[in-house]
């Protein structure tokens, strides 16, 4: 079909629209839901702390990054649900698109819930949250203290601290950890399915312990040696800090920005070739 061959935003929309008419029961489900979550989340909270909150206690950055983390797993984690059934699979790889047209579709949906919708509702969520214990929370504690979430106060949910020559580099390893985790989860749903929520956490965990005993090893065995701590003994480590490629900012930091950015390309890379591996 002259279609698979090619990319027409004509068909992205209707793609999208598709998908909405689709899926709208679930999307609103999961809005309302995630929103009520917000606000039940944020009430625990409150009583939790005798009514008070404020933005420099840091509970509100938690939560959120919690979410988003959370969004990760079960949203991004869950594309491509039409492929988990077989005759669902069939129809959805038969709609008269392009691979890449069905995959500009998921992951525009995917993206703008994460990057849009989440802050949109968690920003409503958690002053709606305040709100309602600001008038019902005086019932039992005598003082309250809240500071509600306003527009421009997205940017204090920026944690890094000043890191000095190495502030760029230590953002853009945050930064990619950030990109990284949606990323593989949106590979994952690809590759390892419904199952996805489970064996991406566990590959993870796996692939760091493999990096930690690899870094252990190799340390031991370029500098042989035991050193004590406190009368315990421990393995002695390599000198991460040299060589220097800027002032205060060792190679292994710059090495590992490079390694975490190219990991976010070609977790999306990966995940397209998966899918029209799926569409042939």
């Amino acid at each position: 079909m002259k279609t698979s061959k090619s990319t027409s935003y004509s068909r992205l929309a209707l793609l999208l629209k598709y998908d909405w008419l689709t899926n709208k029961r679930t999307y609103l489900t999961a809005l309302f839901g995630l929103m009520g979550l917000i606000i039940l989340v944020y009430q625990v909270v409150l009583y939790s702390n005798n009514g008070y909150l404020t933005f420099g206690t840091g509970y509100s950055h938690g939560i959120f990054i919690s979410g988003y983390f959370i969004l990760c797993l079960l949203w991004l984690g869950q594309s491509f649900l039409a492929l988990r059934n077989p005759q669902n699979a069939k129809t959805y790889l038969m709609l008269p698109a392009s691979t890449a047209e069905k995959y500009l579709t998921e992951l525009l949906i995917k993206m703008i819930g994460l990057f849009v919708i989440y802050p949109v509702i968690f920003w409503i969520g958690a002053n709606v949250g305040l709100g309602l214990f600001q008038v019902f929370g005086t019932l039992l504690f005598k003082n309250v203290t809240l500071d509600f979430i306003g527009i421009w106060d997205w940017k204090e949910f920026w944690l890094i601290q000043n890191f000095g020559e190495q502030l760029l580099f230590i953002q853009l390893i945050l930064l990619g950890l950030f990109a990284l985790i949606p990323s593989l989860m949106w590979a994952g749903s690809l590759i390892f399915k419904k199952y996805n929520f489970l064996w991406m956490p566990i590959v993870l965990v796996l692939a760091w312990l493999g990096l930690s005993a690899t870094t252990i090893a190799l340390s031991w065995i370029m500098r042989p040696g035991l050193l004590r701590v406190n009368g315990e003994l421990s393995f002695q480590m390599l000198n991460f800090d040299q060589p220097q490629i800027f002032p205060e900012t060792p190679l292994l930091i710059g090495m590992s920005v490079l390694w975490i950015w190219l990991a976010v390309i070609l977790s999306y890379v990966v995940a397209y070739f998966k899918l029209t591996e799926k569409q042939v």
